[in-house]
């Protein structure tokens, strides 16, 4: 492994074993911007028609700030703040999904041997009085990704965050075959797009979830075809235990993850079956998003305060957590443990 790579311009690292490769964009955000299964040369992580590029001026400036801008695709790390709105919070406005997206990160190599390879990454915010650090690692065998990070409050005051993954899978991967697995109690729907499918509204019973176009109701593990023409954002609550499984059966590959369910409370799906048919994506997209995030809804700090499911974090707290994500064959999962292991 080496920390000299550049590709269009930007700083990358990249994690290999002997059956995954993982890209890492340094120079923002630290996305994960390839997740590859080797054994099926196939990367789960969709790529937006929005090119991959450096800073750059725009036509003007979006009030919700450049998140979408700069937005290609791929899997990024939501902090402070998730969504968006106007008004700031403490004095600083925060953006669509907060300002780690779109922060350079420092990074060191920790170790890189033939049983294990392992990277440090690390960012202070400058809108927020946070400090993130990450370590990403892979070990020979294993088909998983594990990640620690920490977070550290560096203020004297209590200060509330929402904080969250947004992985994003799209074509080859994603198809209507594919399907969700997720120990989920309730649903929530958002009322979020003039294309959404799913009826808006909270208490549905997993998995169940009223379609306004059938009025009946469906499944919504079940991924769409393109032809839907639908965009929803939905929520998964009650975990049971944090993790999720998405599967398809016609190629027998899926993607995974686990993580603490007392952090990360939330699933958030994000499901863009060609129906997203303005800015930024003009009908010209099909993926979908499963996001253990700790709050919700996507509409700032302020709002998950109201709701209750903003994390306060105390005065120079430091919270430890460790997440995984694992490629695997199956055509479903009953379970995925925080140590990778999958079962069917």
């Amino acid at each position: 492994m080496s920390l000299d790579y550049t590709y269009k311009g930007m700083r990358v690292a990249f994690l290999e074993n002997d059956l995954i490769r993982v890209g890492i964009l340094l120079d923002k955000g630290a996305d994960i911007f390839e997740f590859t299964y080797k054994p099926r040369d196939l990367d789960f992580l969709w790529q937006s028609p929005i090119a991959m590029r450096p800073a750059f001026v725009a036509t003007g400036a979006l009030p919700e700030g450049a998140f979408h801008d700069y937005y290609y695709g791929g899997w990024q790390e939501v902090l402070p703040s998730a969504g968006w709105a106007a008004e700031p919070y403490l004095g600083a406005s925060q953006g669509l999904h907060g300002e780690v997206s779109l922060l350079p990160f420092e990074a060191e190599l920790l170790e890189d041997t033939p049983e294990r390879v392992s990277l440090k990454t690390r960012t202070r915010c400058y809108r927020s009085p946070l400090n993130l650090e990450r370590v990403l690692s892979l070990e020979r065998g294993k088909a998983c990704l594990y990640i620690n990070e920490r977070l550290e409050n560096e203020s004297g005051e209590d200060y509330a965050i929402m904080w969250g993954h947004h992985p994003a899978f799209g074509e080859p991967f994603l198809d209507e075959s594919c399907r969700v697995d997720a120990p989920a109690g309730k649903v929530e729907v958002l009322a979020y797009h003039r294309n959404g499918l799913w009826e808006p509204g909270d208490g549905y019973d997993f998995p169940q979830v009223m379609n306004r176009r059938t009025e009946k109701l469906e499944d919504i593990r079940q991924v769409l075809g393109k032809d839907a023409r639908s965009v929803d954002v939905v929520f998964f609550k009650t975990l049971k235990e944090g993790w999720y499984g998405l599967s398809n059966p016609r190629l027998g590959v899926g993607f995974g993850m686990a993580w603490d369910a007392d952090l990360f409370k939330y699933l958030w799906m994000w499901q863009v079956y060609g129906g997203h048919n303005d800015y930024p994506w003009y009908g010209r997209t099909y993926n979908c998003a499963l996001e253990p995030f700790t709050s919700y809804p996507p509409a700032g700090v302020a709002k998950a305060i109201e709701n209750g499911s903003a994390r306060v974090m105390k005065p120079g707290e430091i919270i430890l957590t460790d997440l995984v994500a694992v490629a695997y064959e199956g055509e479903g999962v009953s379970r995925i443990d925080r140590d990778g292991q999958v079962k069917s």
